[in-house]
């Protein structure tokens, strides 16, 4: 495939999943429900639904165009390597006002990488794009819901709980599996030779084998989603009393 039909099906196959999907929903939702919401409330949550869907569509893209870089790829390029460096930038030699400086990480063009490593690379990028997935999902759902003007299904508590958990596992372990992934790559390269103590005399360069700078964000993220799936439970129970008094 050249580049040119290549870039077309890349944006032309999100618009039109896009357009097939604010059609059905709207289609879908007109015939089931009677009009309570707005025609511009309609089209904002259709679309919404929509785009949530591209993102599903896109992000599977994603999974496979990064299974095909890292799995027949070689070599590969991998960025952010922590890298304890003394050695100064020599573009930063003569400017003033500078007291020191050096460089905290440096990406490496590797070849024949084990197994292993290419794993962990692609679990790095691969759970981010599972998170997504999951929440587009439920956001699909939901929108799917509301232009049916039936928000409170019995399993959206179960869908906003798997989302949560998914946020927290893809959140959590795809930086674990970067930090495992680069020291995989250092200790492939040779441990005793690029890691070491800068302390030494005369202090070299060195790189970090393991450096971990855990990101806590996902776990407010799914809390903030089980508060959701608390709120739609509430929902679910006073839109069944409703039913019982009608």
């Amino acid at each position: 495939m050249d580049p040119l039909t290549a870039n077309l099906v890349t944006v032309g196959v999100p618009l039109l999943v896009v357009a097939v999907a604010t059609a059905t929903i709207l289609v879908r939702g007109r015939r089931r429900a009677a009009g309570m919401l707005s025609r511009p409330e309609s089209w904002a949550i259709s679309i919404l639904g929509a785009v949530a869907m591209m993102t599903v569509l896109t992000s599977l893209w994603g999974l496979v165009g990064t299974a095909g870089y890292l799995f027949s790829g070689d070599p590969v390029r991998i960025d952010g390597f922590p890298f304890a460096g003394i050695t100064a930038p020599e573009l930063l030699a003569d400017v003033p006002h500078l007291v020191e400086s050096g460089y905290g990480s440096v990406w490496m063009t590797v070849s024949d990488l084990p197994s292993s490593s290419l794993w962990l690379l692609y679990l790095e990028e691969a759970l981010p794009m599972v998170g997504a997935i999951c929440i587009s999902v439920v956001v699909a759902w939901l929108s799917f819901t509301l232009v049916r003007e039936r928000p409170f299904a019995r399993a959206f508590p179960v869908g906003f709980a798997v989302a949560a958990v998914a946020i927290v596992v893809a959140g959590l372990g795809s930086q674990f599996a970067a930090a495992m992934a680069r020291s995989s790559v250092i200790a492939f390269l040779g441990e005793e030779q690029l890691t070491g103590d800068t302390t030494t005399t005369p202090p070299h360069d060195v790189f970090v084998f393991l450096s971990l700078q855990l990101d806590l964000a996902p776990i407010g993220w799914a809390f903030g989603l089980l508060l959701v799936a608390a709120a739609f439970q509430i929902g679910i129970r006073m839109q069944k009393d409703t039913e019982a008094l009608v």
